[in-house]
């Protein structure tokens, strides 16, 4: 959540019957120009079709490998979301299932990300035996090695990791029965040591953690969005005793259930030199396959301890999941479940309806098999993982 990282921007054309859903990318070429304009599309260079066995959930890509977990809300084929997949990218980008970890009686690998320098793979695991944090050494990326695990009853819900004052943690959100922040220390990978828990408000708990500056910003559903120092110097926090800075609940217009705050990206836009708007993605009501509900909100945190609501964007019958800035681009790509992916112009100010600013929007999987779980732009693609129809692999427009 937190959370990740890009090189370059993406739309891609129209036609792409067989798409997917899923998330993940990057870009390798020139970055400097304007973001695409009205009509663009995006094409599918790969991929599609290839995890019929489990439902897919979180997608991290990392050099010429590729990590996706699987999810066991309800079982696909009778088998629960107990797989990490791993993929190898060829010299185009397009994946192939390599290999796959079996982590034994749980129910879903619910978030994972690679270290910068990858070297680790950090996977949470929810919904049953086994449930908590795993800590992978990746000297050979094709086999992963166990290197700890911290067991947590009912499990992590998402991980996010952050190197911080030269030692290097992982910000977990505990959900939903226990709803806290754990903030882990895996400078060692194997040696993993709690650092330190802060209490959530169980307001049907905390979702996921995006750390950025020192700051630490965890979407707490109902409870909205907490930011705390933990090294940024502003309120004298560390990650050994982080410090509450201020605390926003977003708009809950038209979505049963309240705000549902559920991820976010405070984007540092390198063209205006600002780090004025922070992306929260609203989750609702859904179906998995089928239905979804839930809004894209904007926060102006100019000042970071006065957050303000200025700007939202909604697409009729879909609900946003996780996303993925384009920050060279000035561009969001955000996984919309049944609405597939959607590109975003979120270029200079930011105020009420966003919906004139969309780019492109795809279903990988075309009707009745998207459901896009997460986007990453990773080495001149947009990678998406689908719940239902896998990893894809779409082309980032010149």
């Amino acid at each position: 959540m937190t959370r990740r990282r890009w090189e370059s921007w993406l739309t891609a054309a129209a036609g792409a019957v067989l798409a997917a859903l899923a998330a993940c990318g990057g870009s390798d070429g020139d970055t400097t120009g304007p973001p695409p304009g009205a009509g663009a599309a995006f094409t599918v260079r790969a991929g599609g079709d290839n995890v019929p066995d489990r439902y897919s959930s979180d997608l991290w890509v990392h050099g010429s490998w590729a990590y996706s977990g699987t999810w066991g809300g309800s079982f696909r084929n009778g088998t629960p979301g107990n797989a990490v997949k791993i993929w190898s990218l060829d010299n185009f980008g397009a994946p192939t299932l390599a290999d796959s970890i079996i982590i034994p009686a749980i129910g879903t690998v619910s978030d994972l990300q690679v270290s910068e320098d990858g070297t680790v793979l950090v996977v949470s695991t929810e919904l049953g035996a086994n449930a908590g944090l795993f800590v992978y050494g990746l000297a050979d990326p094709r086999t992963p090695t166990l290197l700890d695990s911290a067991l947590v009853p009912e499990g992590i819900h998402t991980a996010t990791i952050a190197d911080i004052g030269g030692r290097r943690y992982v910000f977990a959100a505990r959900d939903p029965a226990t709803t806290e922040l754990q903030i882990y220390d895996i400078t060692d990978p194997a040696a993993i040591a709690l650092t330190s828990t802060v209490p959530i408000p169980p307001n049907y708990g905390i979702h996921d953690t995006y750390v950025r500056d020192g700051l630490a910003f965890v979407f707490a559903w109902n409870s909205g969005v907490m930011i705390y120092d933990v090294g940024n110097g502003l309120s004298g926090g560390s990650p050994a005793s982080p410090q509450l800075v201020s605390h926003l609940v977003t708009d809950d217009d038209n979505v049963k259930g309240g705000a549902a705050v559920h991820n976010g990206w405070w984007f540092h836009n390198p063209v205006s030199g600002e780090n004025r708007y922070l992306f929260i993605g609203q989750e609702g009501a859904g179906r998995v396959g089928s239905a979804s509900s839930g809004d894209l909100h904007v926060v102006d945190v100019s000042d970071i301890r006065r957050p303000v609501e200025v700007a939202s964007f909604r697409l009729e019958g879909a609900g946003v999941h996780n996303f993925w800035m384009d920050e060279e681009r000035q561009v969001l790509y955000m996984a919309y479940y049944n609405g597939g992916v959607v590109a975003l112009d979120v270029s200079g100010e930011l105020t009420g309806d966003l919906s004139s600013r969309m780019i492109a929007e795809l279903k990988p999987g075309g009707d009745g098999d998207t459901y896009t779980w997460g986007v990453q732009l990773a080495g001149g693609s947009l990678y998406a993982i689908d719940m239902l129809s896998g990893l894809w692999q779409l082309e980032v427009p010149k």
